[in-house]
């Protein structure tokens, strides 16, 4: 996307195209999920924070187990892909 690693996967989500245009990207209830790094807005849901010394309620832990399975079938499935592309094996993702 043009930013180097360093750069924080929420700086980078809210300069994109994507977010400065979420009118043009998503319709009434679409939406992305992401992981507790993002920031909450109109079409991002993160994950939720466990604060410092804290404990998170039993509906946000349950939310947050459900968010994380759906992100691991979704990393194994990139996997598969690249497995039956070789030409993908190269492609950088933003985890490595």
């Amino acid at each position: 996307m043009g930013w180097p690693g360093s750069v924080h996967d929420n700086h980078v989500w809210v300069n994109s195209e994507i977010y400065l245009g979420t009118d043009k990207y998503f319709d009434q209830k679409e939406y992305l999920l992401g992981d507790s790094a993002f920031s909450a807005s109109a079409v991002m849901i993160p994950a939720f924070k466990k604060g410092h010394n804290r404990n998170l309620s039993e509906e946000k832990r349950f939310f947050n187990n459900k968010l994380a399975k759906v992100r691991i079938k979704s990393e194994h499935c990139i996997g598969l892909v690249k497995t039956w592309f070789q030409c993908l094996r190269g492609l950088k993702t933003s985890r490595t």
